[in-house]
This record gives C-alpha cells, structure tokens and sequence, in this order.
C-alpha cells in the first residue's frame, strides 16, 4: 500500500518538517509554513494528522535530542525518512493515539497555532 497523495503531502512534509529543527523560527517562517500549508488544499484537520502520524515520528528524535538539527533538513532525507517511518494507523503512545497527540502537543502545539493563525 503506498502513501495516499504523496506528492501533494510532500511540500507539507517539509515545511512542517521546520518546527523540529533546533532552533527559533521567525514569523515569516510561520507564514511561509501556512502558505504551504493552505497551498496544499489539506484541511488544518488533515495538516494536523499529517504532523501528528507522518512528520513526528520521523523527526521526533531532533525534538528530544539536547543538541539536535538546527541548520536544516535535507529533502531527499527528510522525505526518504518520513516514508520509512509512514503507516496508514494513527500512532500510540502507551497503548493511546490520544496520548501519542498530547505528547507530540507538547512540543508542537505552539509553533503549529502560529501557523494556524496565518490560515485565518
């Protein structure tokens, strides 16, 4: 089974991809990362999915790493590394899919409402 709209997913993929770099992002990277966003046609629902079962499992370990990326990811990588980590189920944390969101809002809740804001 292949990825469901791959290609329209990939520019996705990659601006969200920004938020689990090492670093603080600027209001123009939150505006681009919405552009890109509402560019795709993926509903905020469909993005959030997008963030919580195919970008943070692939880059999760930059956001618990003390010294993680922080110049950037590589495109070929990042998308190599997000299709070996896809999966079409919802991921769990301790047995819950609902915990596994809390966990990855903890990281990502913040910077993703900014991106939000721009959609508004």
């Amino acid at each position: 089974m292949g990825i469901p709209d791959k290609e329209r997913r990939r520019p996705v993929w990659v601006a969200l991809a920004d938020l689990y770099l090492d670093t603080e992002l600027q209001e123009q990277d939150f505006q681009r990362i919405a552009t890109i966003c509402a560019e795709s046609s993926f509903s905020w629902a469909e993005i959030r999915l997008i963030n919580y079962n195919e970008v943070t499992p692939a880059l999760w370990f930059n956001v618990q790493d003390i010294a993680g990326e922080w110049a950037g990811w590589n495109e070929e990588w990042l998308v190599m590394h997000i299709e070996q980590c896809y999966r079409p189920a919802p991921r769990e944390w301790f047995g819950s899919a609902r915990c596994w969101q809390k966990r990855v809002d903890f990281f990502t809740q913040q910077p993703l409402a900014r991106v939000a804001a721009y959609l508004r």
